[in-house]
């Protein structure tokens, strides 16, 4: 059984992404209720989801949190 080595970004923004040409598959976790959930970027773009929404270069869960989601990838 192989496991997936996870590392997180550096802070929480969406354009400090390696290949910023390809859809990558992201793990986002809210610091206010603690939701984690994969969710899709194309680029430095949010892929259209109900629960996250992207304000700049940041992605926000819809709980109310004022912080920044932290994101995590597969590395």
């Amino acid at each position: 059984m192989k496991t997936a080595q996870i590392k997180e970004r550096n802070g929480s923004m969406v354009g400090e992404s390696i290949n910023r040409s390809r859809s990558e598959e992201v793990m986002v976790f809210c610091p206010n209720c603690k939701a984690l959930q994969t969710v899709w970027l194309d680029g430095d773009t949010l892929m259209p989801t109900v629960k996250f929404l992207q304000l700049g270069k940041h992605i926000y869960h819809n709980c109310g949190a004022t912080q920044p989601c932290r994101l995590f990838f597969d590395r």
